[in-house]
């Protein structure tokens, strides 16, 4: 595709309904004192968009900050910002109505920012196409630099909006004049946490939404839909009070002569962003008489990916990258939402159009604030500090050698910036200076912080803001290991995932076993450990052994369980062990001897084993964009996403398994508990792991435990094996065709144990250590033929 450059600044508010510099004097009679700073504000950024020479720059938003303390306003969640409604809400949807009726041309406007990501691959800021680089966007997907390029390509967003905030605030007549000022001040792009709650924002469902008030003018781009939807009526009138309005986060409308309608992609054909894309076909099944978008298929995909979601994002933040920066593995469950929520065919699925979906940036403000809570906590790591070859994107040229002093192009700085010695913003072709990953490594060079680190201005002590933030990311996606938190708050442990006769039963033990009648032990469950299925994509360099010996130290205990003298099983038992098995250095030991839990820095007999599988791929191999899952027993273990871009490379992806290792054992008892009752089996005739008597496959446990949940056998010996056996590998394309995975030869999965010790109060993280590999057969659904053979 020919590639043109723009160097002429365009005015902002050119070919808009919204004058961004308006007249000082005009205004003057109906304005507090407060708005001139705005309105100066709203001047010299539109007069950097217009300049001739100079590059437009990335600087966030500076009103509402606090330039004595450095506090700054907060992004919210969408959620929050939504039932909070008011003037902030307000200027929010109104503001991003207006950069949506920006002309397509202009450098500013919502289709401009949005074609910096991909498509239509063309010159943004003067930032040209360097010989040897690609035709593509600017983003660098598959790359170490995709945490901190996306923190200025949202934060230019964000500034564009307030701006536009900011004019359309000094519209509203004197009685409310004040509180849309204050809250244009401190308005900020908010973040939708899919981690915490994967359901897609009720503030995106519908095509037309409320607001409480419009100013004293009227703006076209409000315009409520028509019947049909496409919108077009006489705009919303001024002065309104709970006007329905165009809802700019359903979609966004491209404009008559878009040029993204000349590209040959099937979403080239519709009017406007997709979530799910839908067409009926004629008699012939050739010819489409009608399309249609149907979010709430984006809503049920995205349920199906929470757990994984959630643990995806908790095991990125508790088990950090050996190399340090680790921030880049939530690229992974990113691309999960970018798949699930596209529906597979949808603009977000897409990832060349993916940024014209408002639902883009609420998506990327998360996936940002999820990398500063990660900084904020390996502090001592905030970027990276080694090299790679970019694979090249539209100013990047194919193997050239990033470090953390790269340009992030297209985004440039408003004046250069030293870090340390060295000045870490490198001069552009273009004027100016470039942005880099150092640059933007903190929160403030663009003036918005998070609801967890709000308190960053006031805590210079960096260990401390490490354990409060520690504590909010527990109990936001983490497990009640300790009883510490808030049960119903935990990501592992909800009233749904709980049977209601065990949730008053989560309880801290100090020992791991009291006595019973006549000194007898009777074993009581240490904690509970509930994970979800996590993915993220780094390797592991951390040695380990390729064979399992069981020692006689870990001597396994087969009965986990004892009864009293009625011959019932003590109610302690009923607690949930998942992942937790138990050894004894001496079997015959004393029955009094008591045996304390284990705790940090002590030695003891009790081991929690964790699971991940470690799976990788030369995207070249497989069709892009596509799903790769790992299935036991027709239970999902863990998903890579791969997008369609890069197109090359090795991916790699680590999916921890106890959540859905707990599925599969629940659904094993449940299953081999309805043969049993089907066949007379008595208690004690089940079905040993690899000995399969008369069930339909080998179950994990050894005993049947109670209510489905109990005590359940996770040592290595008995998890290797089932896993071996059970465990197929599924290519699935956005357009649901299937690959033979034993035809794709880079495909490389194998297993890994870990010692786990759980956290020891809600501001610290669990700790993982001593993991051992496991090398697996690469098998597809079919069984051991996959679909028509199998690699071992």
């Amino acid at each position: 595709m020919e590639v043109t450059a723009r160097r002429t600044r365009r005015a902002v508010g050119r070919k808009s309904n919204l004058d961004l510099t308006p007249s000082i004097s005009r205004l003057i009679p109906m304005v507090t004192s407060t708005l001139l700073p705005i309105l100066l504000s709203i001047n010299t950024f539109a007069s950097l968009a217009a300049a001739q020479t100079t590059p437009i720059p990335v600087v966030g938003v500076k009103t509402g900050v606090d330039f004595n303390t450095g506090q700054r306003p907060i992004r919210r969640n969408i959620n929050d910002l939504f039932a909070r409604g008011g003037p902030q809400w307000d200027l929010y949807i109104l503001a991003l109505s207006d950069m949506q009726a920006m002309d397509e041309s202009e450098e500013l406007s919502y289709f401009s920012l949005a074609g910096i990501h991909g498509l239509p691959h063309k010159v943004w800021n003067g930032v040209e196409q360097v010989e040897g680089a690609p035709d593509t966007g600017y983003c660098p997907h598959g790359e170490t630099i995709f945490a901190p390029w996306h923190r200025p390509y949202v934060a230019l967003f964000e500034q564009t909006l307030v701006t536009h905030a900011l004019a359309i605030a000094s519209r509203y007549p004197p009685s409310l004049l004040p509180a849309y000022t204050d809250a244009a001040r401190t308005l900020r792009l908010p973040f939708w946490d899919w981690a915490s709650d994967p359901s897609l924002p009720y503030a995106v469902m519908n095509d037309s939404i409320k607001v409480g008030n419009t100013p004293n003018s009227s703006l076209a781009s409000l315009s409520p839909p028509n019947n049909n939807g496409t919108g077009g009526g006489s705009g919303a009138p001024s002065g309104a009070v709970g006007v329905k309005v165009r809802n700019p986060l359903y979609s966004y409308r491209f404009q008559e002569g878009s040029v993204m309608y000349q590209f040959d992609n099937t979403l080239g054909l519709y009017p406007q962003t997709l979530r799910c894309k839908f067409e009926e076909l004629a008699e012939d099944n050739k010819t489409v008489i009608k399309r249609w978008s149907e979010p709430w298929m984006a809503e049920e995909g995205m349920k199906e990916a929470g757990s994984q979601l959630r643990d995806s994002v908790y095991d990125l933040f508790v088990r950090p990258d050996p190399r340090g920066w680790g921030a880049t593995g939530f690229e992974d469950p990113h691309n999960t939402v970018h798949n699930n929520a596209g529906c597979a065919s949808g603009t977000m699925a897409n990832i060349a159009w993916s940024a014209f979906d408002p639902l883009f940036m609420l998506h990327h403000a998360n996936t940002d604030r999820l990398i500063a809570l990660w900084q904020a906590i390996y502090y001592q790591n905030a970027t990276f500090n080694y090299s790679f070859p970019s694979g090249g994107q539209l100013g990047t040229k194919m193997g050239a050698i990033l470090t953390a002093d790269s340009p992030l192009k297209p985004f440039h700085a408003e004046f250069p910036v030293t870090i340390g010695s060295g000045n870490a913003t490198p001069p552009s072709d273009a004027g100016g200076f470039f942005h880099t990953s150092n640059s933007v490594a903190g929160l403030r060079t663009f003036g918005y912080s998070y609801p967890e680190l709000n308190t960053d201005w006031q805590t210079p002590d960096k260990d401390k803001l490490a354990a409060q933030v520690r504590k909010a990311v527990n109990k936001l996606y983490g497990s009640s290991d300790d009883g510490s938190a808030d049960v119903q708050g935990q990501a592992g442990v909800s009233g749904r995932d709980i049977d209601s006769n065990l949730k008053d039963k989560l309880v801290v033990e100090e020992k791991d076993d009291t006595e019973n009648d006549g000194g007898r032990k009777t074993e009581e469950n240490s904690k509970i450990t509930f994970r979800r299925s996590r993915s993220r994509s780094r390797s592991r360099s951390l040695s380990a052994s390729s064979n399992y010996k069981e020692t006689e130290e870990e001597e396994e205990v087969t009965t986990t369980t004892s009864k009293d003298n009625d011959g019932k099983q003590p109610e302690e038992n009923n607690k949930i062990t998942l992942r937790s098995s138990r050894y004894f250095s001496d079997f015959n030991s004393s029955a009094k001897q008591k045996q304390k839990r284990q705790t940090y820095g002590s030695q003891s007999l009790t081991k929690n084993y964790y699971y991940t599988a470690e799976l990788s791929v030369d995207r070249s191999e497989v069709p892009l964009p596509c799903t790769i899952s790992l299935i036991v027993n027709g239970v999902v273990m863990g998903r890579m996403a791969l997008l369609g871009m890069p197109m090359e490379g090795i991916a790699k992806v680590s999916m921890p398994l106890a959540r859905p290792l707990k599925t599969v054992v629940k659904n094993g008892e449940q299953q081999q508990g309805s043969q049993s009752q089907k066949r007379g089996v008595n208690g004690d005739e089940k079905m040993m792991f690899g000995k399969e008597k008369k069930g339909r496959w080998p179950s994990v446990e050894e005993v049947k435990p109670k209510r489905g949940l109990g005590h359940v056998d996770m040592t290595p010996k008995k998890i290797i094996p089932f896993l071996k056996g059970n465990m197929t590998v599924e290519i699935r394309s956005n357009d649901q065709t299937l690959t033979d995975p034993s035809t794709v030869r880079s495909l490389h999965l194998e297993i890994q144990d870990w010692e786990y010790i759980p956290r020891k109060n809600a501001s610290e993280f669990p700790v993982f250590q001593n993991p051992r590999k496991w090398p697996m057969g690469i098998r597809g659904p079919g069984g051991h033929g996959g679909y028509g053979g199998g690699r071992h």
